[in-house]
């Protein structure tokens, strides 16, 4: 009896045990299973922040750049070194310092998921500049947007721009024809197979505060100059892509509403911009070699071609009642068109160069109506013609570090015009065109 009563024993503790340990191995199991990863992050440079389905990536770069120029080129930026070639003074010498410093740090932040509605993307890029202080340089924000699927909301690149065709340059130039335009925005894109797609965007009208030049003649404003009056609506912006194996290209288009107001008038119109880019790959001469083009046509939205001669977009004439019945307040719309070429040798996998430059032109219809113009001192219709042409050089000894160097020589002619106001950092009579040549060295490590 007593040994029927042990093995009854028995055999109910290892029962009681073997239950146990499964228990408690469910119970182990249980307390993994959340903690195995849910998400894998297959994006190249990206990492999985644990616990959590994001892929996430920091980047940026540590930059030095060394420029000078000739006196009669003005550096519109003494922090940074900003050489544009409206900023070349004819006949004329600059105040600021011909040869300069600086240092550049640029660091961005990229987190992505993968979800059901596509990728969902958040993206900041700040960057600081500083050339004179022990410690300087605020930091500035270049970018700051989420992407859900195909819809973009925030701060990036404006729909309009063509980045792929702009100048390859050292950071103190913008090359005549070229533009760069970061600006809050709405946008959706759409792709359509083949390399197709079309973006259509609502962009902040206030971008760079444009501005409106002062008529003169007969025309010439009784009150003060005009300033920005409420605008209600946004721009509206663009483009429609193609890429293949043998480059892209693009068409892009954009609407503004002009809204001024000097003491008591009002007056509106709309501008517009168009542009046209395009990349051609040419490995029949050199691997990675490519030829690139960019064009681009404003009337009354010079934002759109800022780094020409400003962002004057209407010519604001008399609004008073004893003219106003002959003509509205905004007399014309300010027009400029610029061509940008380029062309991107790989001589070796770490040396290459690019040859390109630019053309461009702004007419100001200053003078409606000026029977005695040439005796009257005003200003007069004025057509300012710039050009520019650059050589660079790159050598990347290793990955993601760079040594650049390049030159350029840009020309600004007036055609005899007087400028009147409202055309800063310009005097008042410029009668006479110049030239003026600029180089720069430029170290830069990505990370």
């Amino acid at each position: 009896m007593n040994k029927m009563r042990n093995i009854f024993l028995g055999s109910a503790a290892a029962f009681l045990a073997a239950a146990t340990g499964a228990q408690a191995a469910d119970m182990m199991t249980d307390v993994k299973a959340p903690r195995e990863p849910v998400y894998r992050c297959d994006i190249t440079g990206f990492i999985e922040l644990p616990g959590t389905d994001i892929c996430f990536k920091v980047g940026g770069y540590a930059r030095l750049v060394v420029a000078g120029a000739e006196d009669q080129w003005q550096n519109l930026d003494p922090s940074s070194g900003f050489y544009l070639v409206r900023a070349i003074v004819p006949d004329g010498h600059s105040t600021d310092d011909s040869f300069i410093m600086y240092g550049q740090g640029r660091v961005n932040f990229d987190a992505r998921t993968s979800t059901e509605y596509g990728t969902v993307r958040a993206f900041v890029e700040l960057q600081a500049t500083d050339n004179d202080t022990r410690s300087g340089g605020s930091a500035i924000l270049r970018h700051a947007f989420v992407q859900f699927g195909n819809w973009t909301f925030g701060k990036t690149w404006s729909t309009f721009l063509h980045l792929d065709s702009s100048a390859t340059t050292t950071d103190p130039y913008v090359i005549v024809g070229d533009n760069f335009m970061r600006r809050n925005q709405i946008r959706y894109t759409q792709s359509f197979g083949s390399g197709w797609s079309v973006s259509v965007a609502i962009e902040d009208q206030n971008y760079n505060f444009p501005t409106a030049t002062t008529a003169a003649g007969v025309w010439l404003p009784f009150f003060a100059p005009a300033a920005n009056d409420r605008n209600e609506g946004p721009d509206v912006v663009a483009n429609i892509r193609v890429q293949g194996d043998w480059g892209n290209a693009q068409l892009s288009g954009a609407i503004h509403n002009n809204q001024f107001r000097d003491a008591g008038w009002t007056d509106s119109e709309i501008g517009w911009a168009a542009l046209f880019g395009l990349v051609i790959n040419t490995p029949t001469i050199g691997e990675g070699d490519f030829f690139s083009f960019k064009a681009i046509y404003t009337d009354g939205a010079s934002q759109y071609n800022q780094d020409l001669i400003g962002t004057n977009n209407v010519v604001w004439g008399d609004c008073t009642p004893f003219l106003v019945g002959f003509t509205d307040c905004i007399l014309d719309t300010v027009q400029s068109w610029s061509l940008l070429a380029n062309f991107t040798h790989n001589w070796t996998p770490t040396f290459a160069s690019t040859i390109g430059g630019g053309y461009g032109r702004v007419e100001f219809p200053k003078t409606a109506f000026a029977p005695f113009q040439p005796l009257s001192g005003f200003a007069v219709d004025t057509k300012v013609d710039l050009w520019q042409v650059y050589l660079d050089f790159a050598w990347t000894p290793v990955p993601r570090t760079t040594f650049q160097f390049d030159i350029t020589y840009g020309n600004i002619d007036f055609n005899g015009s007087r400028l009147g106001v409202n055309l800063t950092p310009f005097p008042a009579v410029i009668a006479q065109d110049d030239g003026a040549f600029s180089a720069a060295f430029q170290v830069t490590r990505s990370f």
